[in-house]
């Protein structure tokens, strides 16, 4: 029975050393050690002489992505801008002169009727006498003119004068009036060149710049010093785009944030709204905080996020709105491939989706059929994706 069995299975193993012998011969040129060879083997025959395996796992490619957009109706728009003060005003000498004191410095806090500057008034202290003397001349002509034209008067009615000295005298006077009357007006023309001499702070605020020197000579108009109002409620100038200034309104409500402020969000009223494009490529739109504790802490220059509450337009599009290159066309028509965003992660799922599209309006094209809004659209590659495939989500557009 012993002899049976190992005869049995003789040939099974003569097969297998065969098999073994074979890929001996494969693995290594003849002439190798016996014990090298058995560790080869060791390490494993069945992977073909020590070859690595290939990863033939698919690789997730990244995509672009956009979030579809609700056309029409009231939406949230967020544009930058910048803080500026309730009003900016340049200051400059009515009269012409040379500067003798300079009160303050960019930053300095002002207070209404404070002297900013001033100029040398010597000149003009000069004609100020001046007219203070004729003045005095023409008060004293008009009582002359006027005593004269009494006594003709009496002399008149006692018939000791003709008609013609009663209308000289009466000439007299009249003309003595005007001159003292003109030489009231020049004394205080003279005093207010004087006064002028000094310039005053229209609103309480603070200083900007401050563009003269003492001993400098300046004209009449020329801008002296730039003074920002602080005692109203700070304002934010934005720049909105064509598609959304139809949706704003004078008296609208809008908030704003400043993100250098640690409490930076501000209740605000658009104030204006402007009626013709800047170069910037839109339209200058104000708006002006509605105040609070932290409103004193918001400086001219700050960057803000203005968000406005854009009322929907007549005409407006309906739909969706979506990138123009979310939007492919081939064979079938047009399509779009819509991504299942994952609760973690970043792998998403491409779903090919039939759309029927509309105008192409400033803020992308309509989608009217196959897309919800908030749902998230794949915005490049498209003719290289696939229903079903694994994307990795990159940078939204």
């Amino acid at each position: 029975m012993t002899d049976r069995n190992t005869e049995t299975r003789a040939p099974e193993t003569r097969r297998t050393m065969t098999k073994a012998s074979r890929a001996k011969q494969r693995c290594a040129p003849p002439g190798y050690p016996a014990a090298l060879l058995a560790l080869l083997l060791a390490a494993g025959l069945g992977a073909g002489c020590g070859g690595n395996e290939t990863d033939s796992s698919p690789e997730i490619r990244p995509v672009r992505y956009a979030e579809a957009l609700v056309a029409g109706g009231d939406e949230a728009r967020t544009f930058a801008g910048v803080a500026r003060a309730a009003s900016e005003q340049n200051l400059a000498f009515r009269v012409t002169g040379t500067v003798t004191a300079v009160g303050v410095n960019v930053g300095s806090r002002i207070r209404r009727g404070q002297v900013l500057a001033q100029l040398d008034s010597g000149d003009l202290e000069l004609r100020r006498q001046q007219a203070e003397a004729g003045l005095a001349q023409a008060r004293a002509q008009a009582r002359n003119a006027r005593a004269s034209y009494e006594r003709v008067v009496a002399l008149y009615e006692s018939g000791n004068a003709s008609m013609s000295d009663l209308d000289a005298a009466r000439a007299s006077y009249e003309s003595a009036n005007a001159s003292e009357g003109s030489a009231t007006t020049a004394l205080r023309l003279a005093e207010q060149q004087v006064d002028y001499t000094r310039l005053l702070a229209p609103v309480n605020g603070s200083v900007s710049r401050v563009m003269v020197d003492v001993n400098e000579a300046v004209g009449a108009g020329q801008p002296v010093v730039v003074v920002l109002d602080t005692g109203g409620n700070p304002e934010v100038q934005v720049t909105v785009p064509e598609a959304f200034i139809g949706g704003l309104l004078p008296g609208q409500t809008a908030n704003v944030l400043f993100g250098a402020l640690a409490n930076g969000a501000f209740d605000a009223t658009i104030t204006e709204v402007g009626t013709a494009a800047t170069g910037a490529g839109g339209f200058p739109v104000i708006v002006r905080l509605d105040g609070g504790a932290d409103a004193a802490q918001v400086r001219p220059g700050m960057a803000a996020e203005v968000t406005f509450r854009v009322e929907e337009q007549p005409g407006a599009a309906t739909g969706v709105l979506v990138p123009p290159e979310a939007v492919g066309q081939d064979q079938k028509g047009r399509f779009a491939y819509v991504l299942s965003l994952p609760d973690t992660g970043d792998v998403a799922t491409a779903e090919r989706r039939a759309v029927e599209t509309g105008a192409l309006t400033p803020e992308g094209l309509e989608v009217l059929q196959g897309i919800g809004g908030g749902e998230y659209v794949a915005t490049a590659g498209l003719r290289t994706l696939a229903p079903g495939q694994q994307v990795r989500l990159a940078d939204a557009r």
